[in-house]
């Protein structure tokens, strides 16, 4: 087999000299820089397994005058786990750390209420993303994205979201995807809401249009005045007597 004759330019990572180089995975320039190079790789490896034997040998020198004691405290619980103290109160606040209070001072762990604990949460693997789920005694198993249902039926990202809740829609995540059950959605999308009457709602944009407002400042007067509003697919309408009584500038009598 011929060897090619393109050359790469390198710079040498042990000594720092430029080279040419045939491969791009070639990272020193010489068979020495190789070898040295080599070499201070297997004296931090050594170096760190040295450290962690250090720092084992130390915990569990710290650790051994805990091993026949009943009751400990929460530094000497801190230790023994290897945790802060901050997150061993955080185990005993949400319940999963059984603990005695003695005074404001003295708070005492049973040895035998951290192996209750601990017995009690065995590690469980978590279950694999699936797109296949059971709904209404059936198997579900052909879905929407969020993306898709709005292109469908034309409807917002929270309208999607809401009527899933409301509707009880069943979903699954997928991929960090959300997916909806494609029967459920074409039951609940499908059905084409009637608009507010005109006489008695108006939409935001009519609104913007009517008053020259930004979508921000009608949301602040729709908030601050507490006005009625509803939402139809992805369009939000307020009453038009209560925006126009709010807006509209006031006659002279």
């Amino acid at each position: 087999m011929a060897t090619t004759t393109i050359r790469i330019k390198k710079v040498c990572e042990w000594c720092g000299k430029e080279f040419e180089a045939q491969r791009c995975s070639t990272r020193f320039c010489s068979k020495a820089c190789t070898d040295h190079a080599y070499k201070e790789q297997k004296r931090q490896e050594k170096k760190k397994t040295t450290e962690v034997a250090s720092i084992t040998a130390a915990h569990l020198k710290k650790i051994l005058p805990l091993n026949d004691q009943a009751y400990l405290s929460v530094k000497e619980v801190s230790q023994l786990l290897n945790l802060t103290r901050d997150a061993v109160y955080k185990l005993i606040y949400r319940g999963v750390l059984k603990a005695y209070r003695l005074s404001s001072r003295l708070t005492f762990i049973r040895r035998i209420d951290i192996e209750v604990m601990i017995e009690a949460r065995p590690y469980e693997r978590k279950p694999r993303a699936t797109t296949c789920i059971q709904a209404e005694g059936q198997e579900v198993t052909e879905f929407y994205t969020t993306q898709e249902i709005i292109e469908k039926f034309g409807v917002s990202n929270s309208w999607v979201f809401a009527q899933g809740k409301a509707h009880h829609i069943p979903k699954v995540f997928h991929r960090g995807k959300t997916l909806w059950s494609k029967t459920h959605c074409d039951r609940v999308f499908a059905v084409k809401q009637e608009a507010p009457q005109k006489e008695e709602w108006i939409s935001y944009s009519e609104v913007r249009t009517a008053y020259h407002l930004t979508h921000d400042q009608i949301y602040s007067y729709v908030k601050y005045h507490g006005l009625r509003k509803k939402k139809v697919g992805k369009y939000t309408y307020v009453l038009r007597s209560e925006i126009d009584a709010i807006l509209q500038p006031p006659t002279l009598k």
